[in-house]
This record gives structure tokens, C-alpha cells and sequence, in this order.
């Protein structure tokens, strides 16, 4: 029975055939930006790697970590905490096909597989742990939703402490992109190419 939430979006697999190589891509974060924990969706505003505070935004991937110079000093840190430094850069899994294992915040009901669902503290972490504490929100009037939602809930975790109906059951999802914003692309004009 899960009794103890999931801490974040915890990377599970990549779908499909291709082997899940866990691959990072670095972004660079403004000095003194927004804290971002592990797990915590991520997207990238003015250049720069920020945390997604509203379910509306679509994610690049999941912040993993991050280094810095603080000081003179090299530093790796599995949060940032908004600390004022130089070469900042954000360890993010941005795998289109990567899916997560997230907790939901009540109990789920048998036909939650293929639902929307949105998330609640989205945005926020802890400092001892450096680890996001989003969660899926299941309760009543958050589920089922055909377009809504930032995560589509693909399974729930096979294993002998998790099931429907438990206090915190442990979710396989993905993230809920819209079929005409394909990762987050961005053009400032329309661009043709001739033969």
C-alpha cells in the first residue's frame, strides 16, 4: 500500500523502442533566478531556464540538477536555490518520449489510465532533500479531462506496495503537450523553403 509520496517527477522510461541512455542537456540559468528542485517541470523564458509555476505552460523537460561558480568555487547542487553566482547552467531531461513516476495527492479510481490530470505545487521543493514536491492531483473534478491537464497518466507502477485506491498511488505519465506545440517551438515569422 503507498503510504508516502513519490518526492517530484522521477524519470521512468523512454517510450517507444529506443534505450533510455538518462541523458542530460545543459541550460543556462540567470543568476539569481527562481529556485528549481529536482523533478520540478522546467521551461525556457528569455533565453534562460525558469520553473513552471501554472499547469498552462508547457514544459521543456525536468530539472535534474545544476553547477555553478560561487566564489571562485565549482559547485553541483541537485536544487537551485536562486543563489546570485556566474556560469549557471541547468542539468534538464528534455526527452520528448521520457516518461515520470509521480505520486497522486488522494486516492485514484480504477479508470485514471489515459486521463489528463493537473498538478498541484508545481513549482515548489525542499531545501534539505533538493527535491521538487509536485504531485497529481486525483481528487474529484481534476481527472478526466480531454485536453486539460499537464500530465496524460499512462499506467499505474506495477509493484507489490502500490495500487488504485491507495492513500498516494505511485503514477507512470507523460507529459500532456498539445499536438500543434511540438516542444515548445517558437518562430517569429513563417519560413519557406523553394526547390
Amino acid at each position: 500500500m503507498s503510504t508516502t509520496k513519490v518526492t517530484g517527477l522521477q524519470p521512468s522510461r523512454v517510450r517507444g523502442a529506443a534505450p533510455n541512455s538518462n541523458g542530460l542537456n545543459e541550460y543556462p540559468i540567470a543568476s539569481g533566478a527562481t529556485a528549481m528542485y529536482t523533478g520540478t517541470p522546467v521551461r525556457i523564458a528569455s533565453g534562460t531556464l525558469t520553473p513552471c509555476v501554472t499547469t498552462t505552460e508547457v514544459p521543456v523537460g525536468t530539472f535534474q540538477g545544476c553547477r555553478y561558480v560561487e566564489d571562485g568555487e565549482q559547485k553541483f547542487k541537485s536544487y537551485y536555490s536562486g543563489v546570485s553566482a556566474s556560469d549557471i547552467v541547468g542539468l534538464v531531461n528534455d526527452n520528448p518520449g521520457q516518461t515520470y513516476i509521480i505520486s497522486s495527492n488522494a486516492t485514484v479510481a480504477a479508470g485514471i489510465v489515459g486521463n489528463n490530470v493537473e498538478v498541484s505545487s508545481i513549482a515548489g521543493g525542499s531545501t534539505f532533500t533538493g527535491k521538487s514536491t509536485i504531485v497529481a492531483k486525483t481528487t474529484a473534478g481534476s481527472t478526466g479531462k480531454a485536453t486539460n491537464g499537464l500530465l496524460r497518466v499512462i499506467g499505474v507502477v506495477d509493484e507489490p506496495s502500490n495500487a488504485v485506491g491507495d492513500a498516494f498511488t505511485k503514477m507512470e505519465v507523460a507529459f500532456n503537450y498539445d499536438a500543434t506545440d511540438y516542444q515548445n517551438v517558437v518562430t517569429s515569422a513563417v519560413v519557406t523553403t523553394t526547390n
